[in-house]
């Protein structure tokens, strides 16, 4: 026989022996506890970006342009036309009207009764006093706050 042959069929003995006998050293039983855990489960966390956009700053993008109130007429097309004031607070009603030529038809015009924090179009009540109403106005995003006065007996029309 040859001398290489051999030392090679040694040395691949051994090395199937360090190979076979390598992965038998590194199992261990399983532990028993580990059997009475449950397996690591991994929960889904659904993030959800939040878009914030102040007023003061910028308007929100998202929102109409004219305002969330359309079922009414605007301030320019109403005016003060009466005032029922109670010293009961929120029981004072105030009258608006269409200004002259704002929808008249027939002569017949429409009028609106409204109590403190109602809307009427564009335009929230505030404060009724006897003689004046305290209205906040809405457009565009802007926010105003106005007096509208009763006229005085003697200035301007007929009287």
């Amino acid at each position: 026989m040859r001398p290489v042959p051999l030392l090679f069929s040694v040395l691949a003995g051994f090395g199937l022996l360090v190979v076979f006998s390598l992965p038998l050293q590194a199992q261990d039983p399983p532990d028993s506890s580990a059997r009475a855990q449950p397996p690591d489960s991994v929960g889904l966390v659904f993030e959800r970006e939040a878009f914030l956009y102040p007023r003061y700053e910028r308007r929100n993008p998202f929102s109409p342009l004219i305002g969330e109130n359309e079922s009414g007429p605007r301030i320019e097309e109403i005016e003060l036309k009466g005032i029922f004031f109670s010293t009961l607070p929120g029981q004072s009603v105030a009258m608006f009207g269409l200004r002259s030529g704002q929808g008249e038809e027939g002569g017949a015009t429409q009028s609106y009764r409204v109590r403190r924090g109602d809307i009427l179009g564009n335009v929230r009540i505030l404060e009724i006093h006897e003689t004046r109403v305290v209205v906040q106005i809405e457009e565009f995003g802007l926010i105003e706050q106005r007096i509208l006065e009763l006229p005085r007996p003697g200035q301007g029309g007929l009287s």
